[in-house]
């Protein structure tokens, strides 16, 4: 880390500006894909949570709680 703080946050703006920079290219380049990866996210989700439903169910049937 340079010791002079003009050097430092200089060096902190420019890697900031390049990384902005290279999101806003990648963004360009895969901007068709957006809604098909948003969809299979949804997907994903919504199949866990059943998932997580059918297994809860299936435990219950297999484990009943004892009786007093």
């Amino acid at each position: 880390m340079p010791k002079n703080r003009v050097i430092y946050w200089g060096i902190v703006i420019l890697v900031a500006t390049v990384l902005l920079w290279l999101g806003a290219q990648l963004t360009k380049r895969i901007e068709w894909i957006l809604p098909y990866t948003g969809g299979l996210a949804l997907a994903m989700i919504v199949g866990g949570f059943i998932y997580e439903l059918w297994k809860n169910r299936a435990r219950k049937h297999t484990n009943p709680p004892p009786n007093k």
